[in-house]
């Protein structure tokens, strides 16, 4: 892992995300980007005179004035907590979900990080489409970070199993992009024994991934329980929750566009989402 987004039209006035993304970056020794999209029908690139040089395109008078405005709430929040070379700033305009998914992929992102309360406060249009696209397009992982969040280094994780392929990437993914002292425990919620198949993929887990920091256990209560377990407490288990957006009817029920997101929006722990991609290959 080696670069972190954060959306100016979300997030980027945001002082206590900008703060924990500033301090998790300089941990882990990753570039922070922060992009603000300005929406448009006809997408049309504008940034700063760094990239009007690589692209060839003229930024205008006011999105240079708002790039700066950006900049110096950025700079001006972050003074102390990284250093500004770590620290990329563009502006781009364009239909919100080509411009992003672009962004993402000429700028190899790896993680975006996210307030948790898009999924509870923001109703406009705009936002809206930056939720769908976080948790249903974009394949980058998307952190979750509950309201005034103070930053800690996350060294204890609570990863939830599906049992498909996709939780050996994502495992993997972690185990890679976070400290090899970072504590994993590989969480399968069931009332029932786990069976010889189950069992066999957990030991084909083990042994292809080969971390040793990794610890497989079977709860016996249901996931809305044990986050609850989470909240009602001033120090709680994990300081960092793993899970996939699809398969669990648990997590179709939560982002069925129907529901409220009632439980995610409770969550009070810093949650990275995965997107559940084996039924798409």
């Amino acid at each position: 892992m080696k670069h972190v987004l954060l959306i100016g039209n979300l997030d980027g006035h945001s002082v206590p995300l900008l703060r924990y993304a500033s301090k998790l970056c300089r941990d882990l020794k990753l570039r922070l980007h922060i992009l603000k999209i300005e929406p448009n029908n006809d997408p049309l690139f504008l940034s700063s005179p760094y990239y009007v040089n690589k692209f060839g395109i003229l930024a205008n008078q006011e999105v240079s004035s708002k790039k700066r405005e950006l900049e110096g709430f950025v700079l001006k929040n972050t003074k102390g907590l990284i250093d500004s070379s770590w620290i990329a700033f563009k502006l781009m305009r364009g239909n919100i979900e080509p411009t992003l998914n672009s962004f993402i992929n000429e700028e190899r992102i790896d993680l975006i990080i996210a307030r948790q309360a898009i999924f509870k406060k923001y109703r406009i249009e705009e936002n809206e489409i930056f939720k769908k696209i976080f948790l249903n397009i974009a394949e980058v992982p998307t952190l979750l970070i509950p309201e005034n969040h103070s930053y800690e280094p996350i060294e204890k994780l609570a990863y939830f199993l599906t049992f498909e392929q996709d939780d050996y990437d994502n495992i993997q993914w972690i185990s890679n992009s976070f400290p090899k002292s970072t504590h994993i425990d590989i969480i399968h919620f069931s009332t029932r024994q786990d069976t010889v198949d189950q069992q066999k993929w957990i030991k084909y887990l083990k042994a292809e991934i080969g971390i040793t920091n990794a610890f497989y256990e079977r709860k016996e209560e249901v996931i809305e329980d044990f986050i609850r377990k989470q909240v009602d407490t001033l120090d709680p288990d994990y300081n960092c929750l793993g899970l996939t957006t699809h398969k669990r009817n648990f997590w179709q029920r939560i982002f069925d566009p129907s529901t409220v997101l009632d439980l995610l929006t409770k969550i009070e722990t810093p949650t990275l989402v995965f997107k559940y991609t084996s039924d798409r290959k």
